[in-house]
């Protein structure tokens, strides 16, 4: 007997094809993904490698700087001193000189850390008042200059404050009534000349011969702060007019900022610094604060004005009737606060 062929669908079925589990699907797909992160990470690497071997630079352009502060912050204040008025100190910072209009009307010395060192007495005269004014520094020899407003004379004084002699123009000036002075990089001294008619600024070499005469033009009225910019620029402050003026080489006024209240315009300016940044602080005594300018650029008639630091008050960081100002060369302004009795320190 034979048997009859099975049919089709009664042929035995083979085994179920397996079915990968969902999870295990899921971490093969994480495997996969971490490691072409890894073979990524390794390629930036080694492009990164080769880029430095072949041009000795990073890939990305250096962060741009920050941009300069333009007004400094309240730092501390130098007390000891009574009512004062000029100030000078070293280019290092480590000699404060400040002259005082009240009670001894001596110039006081500190060290950098405000500490009193001594203090400069004018030379003995019998029956004649003393009042020191406005210092300032040789950049040659380091000695002191020192005008006396009512003996009409300047004082030299050694650094630790030995008076060595009196500074006498070779000839001699006509109402001759020196108020305030600055160096220049030479050593030329330039002097405000407040008793002379007209009034002027006038510049001495070494022997004490007159180089230049300048403002004779301008109308100075009680000339106080005077500085020279990196150009020779020669900038005073028409203080009884409300003014600041740039004097150019050839004795041309080239800049001024005048009297006003709108922004960046003066009161009663006094003191004048520039420091080595090219910023120009001017002592606004009525207006009670300290205004800061940037010194002239190519075409300019006006100088920028940057803002301005202080306030009227007697906390730190205010002023009342401020007058001198000094800076030296680390960032530091020196202010005279007058009738606070100190000398405010602000800082870069």
């Amino acid at each position: 007997m034979t048997a009859s062929p099975m049919p089709a669908d009664a042929l035995p079925a083979g085994p179920e094809p397996a079915v990968e589990d969902p999870e295990a699907q899921k971490r093969r797909r994480r495997r996969a993904a971490l490691l072409l992160l890894l073979l990524a990470a390794l390629l930036i690497l080694l492009l990164t490698v080769i880029w430095y071997l072949l041009f000795r630079q990073p890939i990305t352009p250096p962060i741009p700087p920050l941009p300069p502060a333009t007004i400094p912050s309240y730092a501390t204040s130098v007390y000891g001193v009574t009512r004062p008025a000029g100030v000078a100190v070293t280019p290092s910072g480590d000699r404060l000189y400040v002259a005082e209009t009240g009670g001894d009307r001596v110039v006081r010395i500190f060290d950098g850390g405000g500490n009193p060192l001594g203090t400069m007495v004018p030379p003995a005269t019998t029956g004649t008042d003393h009042v020191p004014v406005y210092v300032a520094i040789d950049p040659l020899t380091e000695e002191v200059y020192v005008t006396d407003r009512p003996t009409g004379q300047i004082y030299i004084y050694d650094r630790d404050g030995r008076f060595q002699r009196e500074f006498r123009p070779v000839k001699q000036l006509p109402g001759w009534q020196p108020l305030g002075l600055t160096f220049g990089k030479d050593g030329t001294l330039f002097v405000t000349d407040v008793g002379s008619t007209p009034q002027r600024v006038v510049a001495f070499d070494r022997r004490g011969e007159v180089v230049r005469t300048i403002g004779l033009d301008a109308g100075l009225n009680f000339p106080n702060g005077v500085a020279l910019d990196d150009e020779g620029n020669v900038w005073v402050n028409d203080s009884s007019n409300g003014r600041l003026l740039v004097f150019g080489q050839a004795g041309e006024i080239v800049g001024r900022i005048g009297r006003g209240s709108s922004s960046g315009n003066l009161g009663l300016p006094r003191g004048l610094a520039i420091d080595n940044q090219g910023r120009v602080f001017v002592v606004d005594s009525t207006g009670q604060v300290v205004a800061v300018y940037a010194v002239l650029k190519e075409g300019d008639r006006r100088p920028e004005f940057l803002g301005f630091f202080g306030g009227e008050g007697r906390g730190d960081g205010q002023f009342a009737f401020p007058m001198g100002a000094a800076v030296d060369d680390r960032g530091r302004v020196y202010v005279a606060d007058t009738s606070n009795g100190r000398v405010q320190v602000w800082s870069y």
